[in-house]
């Protein structure tokens, strides 16, 4: 029996001499499940067109494409809005795609760690209530011991390394071991996939061109195929839009233009690293700073992604927030001023964090006020009015 939302749609695709709303459909049917309906209905009342257009050509055109299997695609799909940042409804109806066209727990948690290396822990953070409902929605529970970091060996990337050195020795190191242990090491995609699904995170934002020839190489060097890279830029066209596709192809070409490279796999940092000295100590900082315990944000995250919680913890605070180059109230400013930058909806519930965190240290609001006008020839009015509005809800509690 047909549900009203399915019964409109019949209607809307009754003319279909193409054929895309046909197979469009079929695809949103295997992607959407039981409520694979409602949204485009949804969309229907606000333009038939739009939703006919929704249905022919992402997925009747694009999604019902051979060559990458659907579920590759909608890790693709996945990469695409983490990295949009804003699009916080179709993230969850594409896990849930994911999930009902063969992808697992895994699947998703690798790409809260993966966003969380690419676009920042905000990405990730916001991701994971999204990821929680989903996996409820499919019993799934969260596997003990999937989140080990198998990798003991990553991809040197020696280019620009020294200058790199030069400048900040820390870094490099902490790409070697957060970045490329603590992180991708908990993903399980694969190689190839992996960088398939970083490669359309930086497609998407677009301002990366060189870790974008990074992950491209990778990809190849992984296995992946060009017709794999061609598909995943029409994929970039649809959710991300042709402008980002085309900045991609356009590095893409560059790649092409070279011999695919034979990376030489490195093991990774062999220095020790005490990680519960580090966690104790961003657990100091953040007690100082936000007020909460180390314990509380590692729990927040213990039944999707415990490993995330205590990086949070021991990289975030324990890594960097601790560093004595900049002094407590610098570098909540400067973390306000970056998350006001940003804009998404991801730096949301961070900003607010942060704003707490300057007035726990006794920063007055004024001071705070002037971190985010500081942005505004950089970011537009409307950043700037967001975080204003974020950051009147903190002083009002006080």
């Amino acid at each position: 029996m047909c549900t009203d939302e399915e019964s409109e749609l019949a209607s809307l695709v009754k003319d279909d001499s193409s054929g895309r709303l046909a197979a469009g459909l079929k695809v949103l049917k295997d992607i959407g499940g039981d409520g694979f309906a409602a949204p485009i209905a949804a969309l229907a009342n606000v333009s038939e067109d739009l939703a006919r257009l929704t249905i022919a050509f992402p997925y009747g055109e694009v999604l019902a494409r051979p060559g990458l299997e659907l579920r590759e695609r909608q890790i693709i799909t996945a990469s695409i809005l983490l990295a949009h940042g804003s699009a916080q409804s179709q993230l969850g109806f594409h896990l849930n795609g994911l999930l009902n066209v063969g992808g697992s727990h895994d699947d998703i948690v690798s790409l809260l760690y993966l966003s969380a290396g690419v676009l920042g822990f905000p990405a990730a953070i916001n991701a994971v209530p999204i990821a929680r409902a989903t996996l409820a929605q499919h019993n799934i529970s969260r596997e003990c011991g999937s989140e080990t970091a198998q990798s003991a060996m990553h991809y040197s990337d020696q280019e620009g390394r020294a200058e790199l050195e030069a400048v900040s020795p820390d870094f490099l190191k902490w790409k070697s071991q957060v970045f490329w242990h603590d992180l991708l090491g908990r993903c399980r995609l694969g190689g190839r996939l992996l960088h398939i699904a970083a490669a359309a995170m930086l497609a998407t934002q677009a301002k990366h061109p060189q870790g974008l020839e990074h992950h491209l190489r990778l990809a190849l060097a992984s296995g992946a195929t060009q017709s794999d890279i061609e598909e995943l830029l029409i994929h970039v066209s649809v959710y991300a839009g042709f402008p980002s596709a085309l900045t991609a192809a356009t590095v893409f070409s560059k790649v092409l233009a070279e011999p695919i490279r034979a990376f030489d796999e490195q093991p990774l940092a062999t220095e020790s690293r005490d990680d519960t000295e580090r966690f104790s100590r961003g657990a100091e900082t953040l007690a100082a700073t936000s007020g909460g315990s180390g314990s509380e944000v590692v729990d927040t995250f213990a039944d999707v992604a415990p490993e995330l919680g205590r990086l949070i913890v021991a990289h975030c605070y324990g890594d960097v927030f601790s560093r004595q180059g900049l002094d407590p109230v610098t570098r909540e400013l400067t973390a306000i001023a970056a998350l006001t930058g940003m804009a998404t909806v991801t730096a949301e519930r961070p900003l607010r964090v942060h704003v707490d965190a300057a007035l726990n240290l006794g920063v007055d609001p004024e001071r705070i006020i002037e971190a985010i006008l500081n942005v505004l020839p950089y970011a537009g009015f409307p950043a700037i009015e967001k975080a204003l509005n974020i950051a009147r809800v903190s002083f009002n509690r006080r």
